[in-house]
Parts: C-alpha cells; structure tokens; sequence
C-alpha cells in the first residue's frame, strides 16, 4: 500500500516541476517504463530507487515518504498548469466557473 502514495507523490512532484516521464527517466537514470510502473501503483521502488528519484526531482527523499499531506489530483496540477501557461489567470477560471453555475442553473431553472 505504501508504494501506492509514494508513486503518487513522485507524479505530484513530477508534474509540479513541468517534467515529462522520459525528461525524469533520463535525469533519474532509469527506464521510462519503471517510473511510470512506479508512478501507477505496479511496482514497490527500492529505497536507492526513490533515493535516486528524489534527487532528479530536487525534493528530499522525505517529502515522496510523507504521505499525510493532502495532496490535489496530479491531473489537476497539470490541468492548472496547462491553463497559466495559456496566459488563463485565476480570475478567468472565476469567471468561467461562475457562468457554469449560472448556465447550469438556467437549464435546470432554478
């Protein structure tokens, strides 16, 4: 089970970082298809394994074992970071999600 947050948490990072599967994979010196096995709950990392990956993320190897903090979707990260690097700045998205509710609302003639 452990290995389930811990892969969880090297996406998060990962992704935090704009890094692609292979970008890490070269940088970490491992195969791109380990990482992803890894980041997709198939495969349990040695601690040299999450040592070496820690390193390519620049992150301490305590913060992929801390799994206690709540963490967003790494889909979501990434959605965000898509979007700000579109020039979609918060008071966009604000606005999008509140004509939503209104459009929602109007179908559904509350």
């Amino acid at each position: 089970m452990m290995h389930k947050k811990i892969g969880m948490q090297i996406k998060k990072y990962r992704l935090q970082n704009h890094n692609s599967l292979s970008k890490l994979a070269a940088v970490a010196g491992i195969s791109k298809s380990y990482l992803s096995s890894i980041e997709n709950h198939e495969t349990n990392p040695s601690a040299q394994m999450i040592q070496k990956i820690a390193k390519a993320l620049d992150v301490p190897v305590e913060n992929l074992l801390n799994t206690k903090e709540e963490s967003l979707d790494p889909e979501w990260i990434e959605l965000v970071s898509q979007a700000k690097e579109m020039g979609i700045d918060q008071e966009n998205i604000r606005d999008f999600l509140a004509y939503e509710a209104w459009k929602r609302s109007e179908k559904e003639g509350v």
